[in-house]
């Protein structure tokens, strides 16, 4: 059975009430990157418009109001495009994935509730030739990790962030396009569903054990580096996050990265939703380069500032206050691309040969 979707699929993107917003940046992130078409996305709140009217993408799939609307685009496939902290499998959406298996469709899921397990869905798959790509379940046997990304000649670069859902996926796929683009070879690490559904592979490593979450990182790093020379590992959570720091300090001491690129949000003032302040730039520098350096020395070269939703001048404001405040390259990978950002890599990598 395939590990995932051919690169030809079509995709219907399964985004109910929430295209456009915070809750969908899996529906945004695949249709940005991603290698499949996309036939449609489900939405009945946007329904009548397009991915760019509604977004701004450059994207001009038709957004629906149900599965069987969506049947007249041709999709061969259902991605469910939304998530919520946990990852469960909202009950409303059964009628609809089961729907979308009948009409033919595979059904790809990254929430933390694997459809294989789900019985009816899975024996409905079955009896239909239908496959479900439950993109979280991670690979087994996984090794526990023991530092050995530290001794590779390949330049590794993380992404970390002051907070979770800043931007830090972006950030890295910016930056392997970048390095593509100036003839070199470059390898995005998908650590995350989101990530996995666009390039096909990876280990979501926030659904990995506690003991083997390093290793994992470790091992695809690893095999990265057989024939690439710049791996750009994406980031998780944040070190500040009570919830998520765990995954952020496995995929520090996992990928063992040269150099790291700070991703922070500057509309943010508080960890998520929670009553904690988000730490300042500079704090965030010096705790992920404290934690790196327990297994190598590491440095933040830049800083990647996720703007969106702000005017042009507010969001050269913040830009303009982060690289005073850290003396530091910094720009926002979608508004003005990442070339600042990559060559402070490249000059991070000449200094630590």
């Amino acid at each position: 059975m395939a590990t995932y979707l051919e690169p030809q699929a079509r995709l219907a993107i399964y985004a109910e009430g929430e295209f456009g917003k915070k809750h969908a940046k899996t529906a945004e992130g695949v249709i940005r990157y991603g290698q499949n078409p996309v036939a449609a996305v489900i939405d009945s709140e946007k329904s009548g418009t397009t991915v760019r009217q509604a977004v701004g993408l450059n994207c001009d799939a038709p957004i629906v109001a149900s599965v069987s609307d969506a049947l007249k685009y041709s999709p061969t496939a259902l991605l469910l495009g939304t998530a919520w902290t946990g990852g469960q499998l909202p009950a409303h959406w059964r009628k609809d994935i089961i729907h979308a298996l009948e009409s033919g469709m595979d059904v790809v899921n990254g929430l933390h509730d694997f459809l294989e397990n789900d019985e009816e869905i899975a024996s409905i798959a079955k009896r239909h030739g239908r496959r479900l790509f439950d993109v979280r379940k991670p690979p087994m046997p996984l090794p526990v990790g023991a530092g050995l990304a530290k001794d590779l000649k390949q330049h590794v670069v993380l992404t970390v962030g002051t907070d979770c859902s800043v931007g830090k996926m972006t950030a890295s796929l910016e930056l392997a396009v970048e390095a593509r683009r100036r003839g070199k070879c470059g390898k995005f690490v998908a650590t995350g569903q989101t990530g996995i559904m666009i390039c096909g592979e990876g280990i979501a490593i926030d659904r990995v054990i506690g003991d083997f979450m390093a290793g994992a990182t470790q091992q695809m790093v690893i095999d990265a580096a057989k024939d690439h020379d710049y791996i750009f590992v994406e980031g998780q959570g944040s070190l500040s996050h009570p919830g998520f720091s765990g995954v952020s300090l496995a995929l520090i001491h996992g990928a063992a990265p040269r150099s790291m690129i700070l991703v922070s949000k500057a509309t943010k003032t508080n960890i998520c939703d929670l009553p904690l302040p988000l730490p300042s730039l500079t704090a965030s520098i010096k705790a992920n380069e404290h934690m790196a350096s327990l297994l190598r020395p590491s440095k933040v070269v830049g800083i990647a500032m996720n703007t969106w939703g702000m005017s042009k001048e507010d969001g050269d404001r913040a830009i303009a206050q982060a690289r005073e405040e850290t003396g530091l390259p910094c720009q926002d990978p979608v508004r003005d691309g990442v070339k600042e950002l990559f060559d402070a890599v490249i000059a991070n990598q000449e200094n630590t040969k």
